[in-house]
């Protein structure tokens, strides 16, 4: 079997090169440069050396100019493969140093075969080329081959040159990519944050702007840490599901900021490969305001729907018992039935303006802004407006409070004392307190009558009441749900009335102000 020794220092080429002659029914023996190439042949010459030029320890050109000098390796063909010395000058030194063949890379597998076996049957038949002209002196040898190698690094230099103003120009175009991509990013108002396995690596600044968080406090953190906890396990079941390629749709959640305050996004994601490695990217639109609004029409139109119920249900009674008296003054025989019927008709006439008056206060909630009311002034100014036929007096404890609320509150403070002095029978004083919970605030309204009966109760808060209308109560539920706050009624009947309105945290403050 005809053995070919094959030198090159790329690992690569070596294997490519081994590959095609065992293809070819040759055995290959491989070196990984001249000095490696020698040794072997000068223990076992092969039958043919195909080596590549520009190797460490000792190039192709110096092996071959040895190859030739030794009597036991002179007469076996050598031949050159090189991508890199391909000018013609340097296959004209090549040849000078007694080189048989010159081939440049790359060549097609079959091609390559074809050359080696035609190198090799002339081998066999002891009919090597010869080279070009025979070998001058050792001075005129190195003066070819120190030409030689400075062509080539001249070339070499060249070419690193253009390479390195390639590089450079290409690397500042990226930074300049890399620039523009991170001021849109980084200034882009919806939020933007990279986490992996739920942790977070990566947040804009609109994320760190909005939030009040610093980097610091949000990098390396879980996710979860920053969302309400009532959406957390809506937004780890999105994360594993795009993590598994599953579609996706846009969704909403409650993110919590570094003063404790909720913001309500929309969240998209998508994965991505992020610092070499799978993520979820995700981008956050704030729409807290869009869902105020939707939070205001929702609040219209409950208005809306109340407001028609009120003005068919208790209007209609009110005017049909109106036309029931106007008949029957129509039959009456003396002159006080008939002052009794107009007294009767001006009573019910007086309660529909009244109860007109009440449902335009009522469709004027939300209307006006919210502010911050002062409660303790809040409540002495409505008491003040009650009817003066009374003896009953007014403990106001609130000092400094505040409640953020439409202005209306002020008769949520009337209809609660109003009702006390009409149906609290012995009342002599009326008292507002407060407490402050784990919740939020506890605010309290208590008389010292006669309370309400325990079977009334469930449904002092309802529009009618045993045929009494009581739409005061009624109204100061409905104002108070409306804007996140509860009442609740807890006295004991026969020691007074005790009306608790529970307040969110948020939605009050203690201004220091008496």
């Amino acid at each position: 079997m005809t053995r070919i020794l094959i030198a090159d220092d790329n690992a690569q080429n070596l294997y490519l090169l081994e590959s095609i002659l065992k293809g070819y029914g040759y055995k290959a023996v491989s070196a990984r440069n001249g000095a490696e190439a020698l040794e072997a042949a000068l223990k076992q010459p092969p039958d043919l050396i195909i080596t590549d030029i520009l190797m460490p320890v000792m190039d192709g050109f110096e092996l071959c100019r040895r190859w030739k000098a030794d009597d036991r390796l002179k007469e076996i063909p050598f031949v050159f493969y090189t991508a890199t010395y391909t000018d013609p000058k340097d296959e004209e030194f090549a040849k000078n140093l007694g080189a048989d063949r010159f081939i440049i890379k790359p060549q097609k597998p079959e091609v390559l075969g074809s050359m080696v076996k035609e190198i090799v049957e002339k081998c066999r038949k002891k009919a090597p080329l010869v080279p070009a002209r025979p070998l001058g002196d050792e001075m005129e040898v190195l003066r070819e081959y120190n030409d030689t190698l400075f062509r080539k690094l001249e070339k070499k230099v060249l070419q690193l040159e253009a390479e390195i103003s390639e590089r450079r120009k290409v690397e500042a175009e990226l930074r300049e990519s890399e620039m523009k991509f991170r001021t849109v990013v980084e200034n882009v108002p919806d939020f933007i944050m990279v986490h992996r396995g739920g942790t977070i690596i990566y947040v804009n600044n609109s994320v760190l702007r909005t939030t009040g968080y610093e980097s610091g406090e949000i990098l390396g953190q879980p996710i979860r840490k920053f969302i309400a906890p009532e959406f957390r396990d809506t937004v780890e079941s999105a994360i594993k599901k795009r993590m598994k390629g599953e579609p996706m749709d846009p969704y909403e959640a409650d993110i919590l900021t570094k003063s404790g305050s909720r913001m309500t996004v929309m969240i998209r994601g998508s994965c991505i490969e992020f610092a070499g490695a799978p993520a979820l990217l995700n981008v956050l639109t704030d729409i807290t305001e869009r869902k105020q609004a939707e939070e205001k029409i929702r609040i219209t139109n409950r208005k809306l729907a109340l407001m028609n119920e009120v003005a068919y249900q208790d209007i209609q009674n009110k005017v049909t018992a109106l036309r029931g008296f106007v008949e029957l003054r129509k039959g009456s025989v003396s002159e006080e039935e008939r002052t009794s019927f107009i007294e009767k008709e001006k009573t019910i006439l007086k309660s529909i303006h009244d109860l007109i008056n009440k449902t335009k206060d009522y469709q004027q909630m939300g209307v006006d802004q919210s502010r911050w009311m002062p409660l303790e002034t809040a409540v002495r100014m409505q008491f003040s407006l009650l009817s003066l036929k009374h003896n009953v007096s007014l403990e106001c404890d609130l000092p400094g409070l505040e409640i953020y609320a439409d202005p209306l509150i002020d008769r949520v403070f009337y209809s609660l004392m109003h009702n006390a002095i009409q149906h609290g029978g012995t009342v002599n004083h009326i008292f507002f307190t407060s407490r402050e919970t784990p919740a939020g605030l506890v605010l309290v309204c208590e008389d010292d009558g006669i309370g309400i009966p325990q079977e009334e109760k469930s449904s002092i808060f309802n529009r009618i009441v045993g045929g009494r209308g009581r739409f005061g109560l009624f109204f100061v539920r409905e104002f108070l749900t409306l804007f996140g706050m509860k009442i609740t009624e807890t006295g004991e009947p026969g020691t007074g009335a005790r009306f608790e309105i529970s307040v969110p945290k948020g939605m009050y403050r203690f201004t220091g102000k008496t």
